[in-house]
């Protein structure tokens, strides 16, 4: 039986009590940490770096899992795994040399995994299934915050579980919640406040963005929020595969 794993995003984390949220997670026993390297090239935002995965590798055991939005991954993969990436994602579409990357970092120990943005053909998956250990589906554009989940994609999701098969490969998917998601959790019996809160006035203006309320749970109320909201998640993704039979 598979079971699906929550990556909180260091993107989305508040900087100044950083080392606290870590805590929270350590003791949730949280089991990724995704980290997003952005390079304003291959997508417009700049985000992160070596500097913050070595930072991040002193102030936690949680294996991190680092996303590369770079063009040509292949000149930082040696710098990105002396800092400490646990595993490394690299888009198909940054490079043209995908086996080299794939091979270089499993030949220094390292995870491998393949990115594929919402445009981008699962098929090409089947000439590096038998290499690597992760695939990251893009359910919206990579660095950008919105529009939300592109729900055509979950045909998507469907076919790259297909492809997989038995193989040892774990299937990760990075996107948008929305309302529907909300609204499931508050059916739960989860506390979320409305998907603006984290925006100045409470306007969110692609309506993309939620977080647990209060701000400051503890961690037993951030275990039973979180276990219930994977639930509404896989929930809401049944009733969605099913409205498009």
């Amino acid at each position: 039986m598979r079971t699906m794993k929550l990556a909180p995003s260091v993107f989305g984390a508040g900087i100044g009590n950083l080392s606290q949220q870590l805590k929270i997670l350590e003791e949730n026993n949280v089991e990724l940490l995704h980290v997003d390297v952005m390079d304003g090239h291959f997508v417009e935002k700049m985000a992160f770096g070596p500097d913050h995965i070595k930072m991040l590798k002193e102030l936690t055991t949680i294996p991190l899992d680092v996303h590369l939005m770079i063009e040509k991954p292949e000149r930082k993969l040696d710098t990105i795994i002396d800092a400490g990436a646990d595993i490394i994602t690299i888009h198909q579409e940054s490079t043209t040399r995908l086996y080299s990357c794939i091979e270089k970092i499993k030949s220094r120990g390292v995870k491998a995994g393949v990115v594929l943005s919402p445009a981008t053909n699962e098929d090409t998956l089947k000439y590096v299934l038998d290499k690597i250990d992760m695939i990251l589906l893009m359910t919206i554009n990579p660095g950008e915050a919105g529009p939300g989940f592109h729900e055509e994609l979950l045909t998507k999701i469907k076919n790259v579980r297909d492809l997989i098969g038995d193989r040892d490969i774990d299937l990760e998917v990075d996107g948008g919640i929305d309302n529907t998601n909300i609204a499931k959790c508050k059916e739960a019996g989860v506390k979320l406040t409305g998907a603006g809160a984290t925006f100045p006035y409470g306007k969110d203006p692609k309506d993309s963005n939620i977080r647990i309320a209060p701000s400051f749970p503890t961690p037993e109320e951030m275990k039973q929020a979180a276990d219930l909201f994977v639930l509404c998640v896989k929930l809401v993704s049944v009733e969605k595969l099913l409205e498009n039979k």
